[in-house]
């Protein structure tokens, strides 16, 4: 079975390392790092800092799914400029997983994300 996890380099406190993560997750990586105007190696020496009883990948993993939960809450939603959830676009394969309710990003948080 060929995995699908990417290997990068990292520089972490000052150390190098490699890290094995999803493609969607080094994405969500470089995107956190353009919010928060830092290098994937300042995030990761940051995230490394903090984490306790875990891997790093594994605290990578779940900063990701914090940050992105915190920017989901609708206060999140306010102080980013984005509005409400009033309009919905269908997941990716919703229909097939059998989701009768499909989630649409408002025009004006997808005009932000094609801009990125």
């Amino acid at each position: 079975m060929v995995s699908t996890l990417v290997n990068r380099n990292v520089t972490v406190a000052g150390h190098r390392t490699s890290m094995r993560l999803e493609p969607s997750m080094w994405e969500a990586l470089e995107e956190i790092c353009r919010r928060e105007s830092k290098t994937i190696h300042e995030l990761c020496s940051d995230i490394e800092a903090r984490r306790y009883e875990s891997s790093l990948t594994a605290a990578l993993r779940a900063f990701i799914v914090i940050y992105f939960r915190v920017a989901a809450t609708e206060d999140g939603h306010a102080k980013a400029g984005h509005g409400g959830l009033e309009t919905i676009r269908p997941f990716e394969g919703a229909r097939s997983q059998g989701l009768e309710r499909s989630v649409r990003f408002t025009n004006r948080y997808r005009n932000r994300a094609n801009a990125l």
